[in-house]
């Protein structure tokens, strides 16, 4: 655990609740619009949810992994949910209700190579989303919601009414995704692409970094809950990360230098993963990875190459940051865009201000956010909200923090009258 990091994340998370909520007259009217964005957002969410407690992605093709990242969004947000507190809690009880229901389950032992992966050794329950034959992505879309729904309680019961998820704890449920995650890893047999996963959860090995991320976020979310995962996951998930990145420009790659793909989303996610793993911000391929980010800052979004406007790396790119440098960091992140923030943010013009600024110009009335490619509305609202909010990520070394500014900022709920103003890959 980088323990010094965890504490600044900590004390973060504390300042960030003070800037929301108090009276600083040179940070006020962008904070005012931030809030204004986010609480537009949450109410675009809540008018697109389906009866059946989903949203629709794609017709319906991808409904699972879209519900996931929405009820996600919300619960970063809830600080701001107000006098809607009770609709939007029914909408994430809805929604994580058709998520448990939807689960597939499975029982797992070895990985490939034959080495045992359960707790305690023998074999143990999995669970996982299919997700159109893109379980590596949904799973890890969901796995984030499921814990912020259950933070502090990993022992009570779920809301599952059908499915193998009936009766299980929330703990249970953590640990069976993460047993999922390891008995899928591609190991020594996969060669060169050791430690990764790639679309299918049990169903065959391979690795891309696009896919791998989420499965790097969603074991940082299942730790929160207690789940545990072996040693040698980390161990091999290393020599993938490795792999990925190119030496030169430090960027992840899709399936290393050689895929000729390295961009931001993959670098976002390569970021993650190097503080899962416990590399220090001083560690030489982390700086790498943030002088790719810095200098790559401003290119628009097109295909999978770019970041503002590409909603996919724009929220892989805030994980990445989020969890190595903290949000109000002024010195790695340096070639923002002209403009200053928007000219009013005094002293405060940072790269998570830089995105905010593009957020707020760019939000639609409605409250959504138009998106780009594959990642379209509702994902887009809910990869942005997330960003807007400050969302505080878990690093798989902190104790049950990814609800720390959510619950700060829930104790100070009170102070209504300061915070309320109402390249195809294959």
């Amino acid at each position: 655990m980088n323990t010094k990091k965890s504490i600044t994340k900590l004390a973060m998370a504390v300042t960030l609740v003070c800037a929301a909520f108090g009276t600083s007259s040179a940070q006020a009217a962008t904070d005012a619009e931030i809030v204004t964005a986010i609480d537009k957002g949450l109410a675009y969410l809540h008018a697109q949810q389906q009866a059946g407690g989903n949203w629709s992605y794609w017709g319906g093709t991808y409904d699972d992994a879209a519900t996931g990242a929405a009820a996600y969004a919300m619960l970063t947000q809830k600080s701001h949910w107000g006098s809607n507190a009770a609709a939007y809690q029914a909408d994430v009880d809805k929604a994580i209700r058709f998520l448990l229901n939807n689960a597939l389950g499975a029982t797992v032992s070895t990985r490939n190579d034959a080495v045992n992966i359960c707790p305690g050794g023998g074999s143990c329950a999995a669970a996982y989303w299919y997700g159109n034959g893109e379980s590596s992505y949904t799973t890890g879309l969901i796995a984030p919601a499921i814990a912020l729904y259950a933070a502090g309680n990993p022992a009570g019961v779920s809301s599952a009414t059908s499915g193998p998820l009936v009766g299980k704890t929330w703990g249970d449920i953590a640990q069976s995704i993460n047993n999922t995650w390891a008995a899928s890893q591609s190991t020594a047999n996969q060669g060169a692409l050791i430690g990764g996963w790639r679309y299918g959860l049990n169903d065959g090995y391979d690795s891309d970094m696009s896919t791998t991320q989420w499965g790097i976020i969603s074991l940082a979310y299942d730790k929160t809950l207690g789940a545990s995962q072996p040693a040698i996951l980390n161990t091999d998930l290393a020599k993938w990360l490795a792999f990925a990145q190119d030496p030169t420009s430090g960027a992840g790659c899709y399936q290393g230098p050689g895929s000729g793909l390295c961009d931001h989303a993959d670098t976002g996610g390569l970021l993650v993963g190097l503080g899962l793993i416990g590399k220090p911000v001083s560690d030489g391929a982390v700086q790498k990875a943030l002088s790719f980010v810095n200098s790559n800052w401003r290119d628009a979004g097109s295909g999978w190459y770019g970041n503002f406007g590409h909603p996919y790396a724009m929220w892989s790119i805030y994980k990445g940051l989020e969890t190595n440098i903290g949000l109000t960091d002024t010195a790695t992140i340096t070639n923002l865009r002209p403009g200053d923030c928007g000219g009013d943010r005094g002293t405060d013009c940072n790269w998570w201000q830089d995105y905010n600024e593009w957020l707020v110009s760019n939000q639609r009335t409605d409250g959504s956010w138009a998106g780009a490619d594959y990642w379209t509305d509702p994902l887009a609202t809910a990869f942005y909200l997330p960003i807007l909010g400050g969302t505080v990520i878990p690093d798989g070394g902190d104790t049950p923090e990814p609800g720390t500014l959510a619950l700060l900022a829930g104790a100070l709920l009170g102070m209504r009258s300061l915070r309320r103003k109402g390249n195809t890959r294959s």
